[in-house]
């Protein structure tokens, strides 16, 4: 069963392969395409979760998009194959089905672990330890919601919440490692050796984002991926 969805999204993931020879990131307007199509070939009613002005690594074979855990769509992962392999998981809208129960025919709902908020919490309020616990509740957590505290300490709220909610994702303000107007560092590799300069943010970036900058030497706008705070490389044969 699980080889013949594979084909058939194999199938889908051609719309990509014209960006893929061209060397181009991906956008995640264009995952977003590949994953609803691989939804509907597999007759589900839903849609990808993703911010379509992201960019991703390009690949030069054709992406795969495949359930996250057999018999959900409620997060797929979306995977190259090629030469430098990646992969990327996409929530999606597609519920979870009631009772679903991993590995067999019980239809008893598994407990699961979520953060839910102590107390009401107020948009741009940074999030602290103190303002969370960790319950368990006897259904499938909605998409992008956490069962960890420590990924989300130092996040700020992006709307207002009450107390005992789920905290989900999208409650959050993207967690930029690189926010526009930022000085950071371009690092670019050359002849074996990685050379360090100067540069300005042109616009927000997550870790893994590619972004424009402005080299503060030569003036040039390159295109480079976010590495972590702060800190892009930029791929010489992309600009």
């Amino acid at each position: 069963m699980m080889r013949a969805i594979l084909a058939s999204i194999l199938l889908l993931a051609g719309s990509g392969a014209a960006r893929a020879e061209l060397g181009e990131p991906f956008t995640g307007g264009e995952i977003a395409v590949l994953v609803h199509q691989a939804l509907m070939a597999n007759g589900q009613d839903g849609a990808p979760i993703i911010a379509e002005q992201r960019r991703y690594y390009p690949c030069e074979a054709e992406l795969t998009v495949m359930p996250r855990r057999e018999g959900r769509w409620d997060a797929v992962d979306v995977a190259c194959p090629g030469a430098i392999p990646w992969s990327i998981v996409v929530r999606t809208s597609v519920g979870v089905p009631p009772g679903f129960r991993f590995g067999g025919g019980d239809t008893a709902a598994e407990m699961t672990a979520v953060v839910v908020l102590r107390h009401s919490i107020r948009r741009d309020e940074v999030i602290t330890a103190d303002k969370l616990e960790l319950v368990e509740i006897p259904r499938a957590p909605a998409p992008g919601a956490f069962s960890e505290i420590a990924p989300l300490i130092g996040r700020r709220m992006g709307q207002n919440l009450g107390a005992g909610v789920p905290i989900r994702e999208r409650h959050l303000e993207m967690d930029w490692a690189v926010r526009a107007d930022d000085p950071i560092v371009i690092e670019t590799a050359a002849g074996g050796l990685v050379i360090s300069m100067g540069g300005v943010a042109l616009e927000n970036g997550q870790t893994g984002d590619f972004i424009r900058v402005r080299n503060l030497r030569s003036g040039k706008v390159v295109i480079g991926m976010v590495t972590q705070e702060k800190k892009i490389n930029v791929v010489p044969n992309m600009n």
